[in-house]
């Protein structure tokens, strides 16, 4: 088989060559933010889910949700704000991602896609003041922002990196929002700063409350895990003789 293969079920086939359509999208990288917030703009718009896309490597995984068979790589649309939604619910292997990239933004112009927004993660260190996020615009994609913008010398890495150098390179208008996060941390609440601001931009008027308090849940799950672990090697440690 080619390394990468755009699928589309039959019956959206004629719809999505509608065109008209923005992307958003995102990786399970620094905070998984990318695919925490796709799965909740999903989930909160009831987009529907029109095909996926098939890599030669592709992980062997599978489940049952609310809207059928969950897959690798996933694409949903909102018929009424024109959004195209990929989820990727893990990374493409190595020696498929630029073919991934590739295939996937040609398919999505070819189907009349505009513009694209992309969901990252960046580690809290490089953070100056009080903004919850950094960010980027390519190809006069339209938004500016207040926060500051991704600093020279800051390296995007991984997938997302080679899809937005294919976005670039196919002069689509693409906007980078980079929620600050822990990089080995599942962070809803950054997840949830790229929504809020998804949401505005876009008109979407998404609730993101659920996401705050999961992220909320996440964290002190996390904080007592991490004094359970202390207490164990406290007490395995040596004992003081009496």
């Amino acid at each position: 088989m080619v390394v990468a293969e755009v699928v589309v079920y039959d019956e959206f086939k004629d719809e999505l060559m509608g065109g008209g359509w923005t992307l958003i999208t995102g990786f399970p990288g620094f905070g998984y933010v990318g695919t925490i917030a796709t799965r909740y703009l999903v989930n909160k718009l009831n987009a529907i889910k029109v095909g996926d896309v098939i890599t030669k490597y592709m992980p062997d995984f599978t489940a049952f949700e609310d809207y059928g068979l969950m897959t690798p790589y996933e694409i949903f649309i909102h018929r009424e704000k024109r959004l195209l939604i990929l989820i990727n619910n893990t990374l493409p292997q190595p020696p498929e991602r630029v073919a991934y990239s590739v295939k996937f933004v040609d398919w999505f112009i070819k189907v009349g896609g505009l513009r694209a927004i992309l969901a990252g993660g960046l580690n809290q260190k490089f953070k100056e003041k009080d903004e919850e996020f950094r960010w980027a615009c390519v190809n006069e994609c339209g938004w500016e922002f207040k926060e500051p913008k991704i600093s020279k010398g800051l390296y995007i890495v991984g997938p997302l990196a080679t899809l937005f150098s294919i976005l670039n390179l196919r002069k689509v208008p693409t906007l980078l929002l980079f929620p600050y996060t822990e990089p080995s941390r599942y962070d809803p609440a950054a997840a949830a700063v790229f929504v809020k601001k998804v949401s505005r931009v876009l008109g979407l008027n998404i609730d993101i409350n659920d996401l705050i308090q999961y992220g909320k849940l996440v964290a002190e799950a996390e904080a007592q895990l991490e004094e359970t672990l202390k207490k164990v090697k406290e007490e395995k440690g040596p004992k003081p003789y009496m």
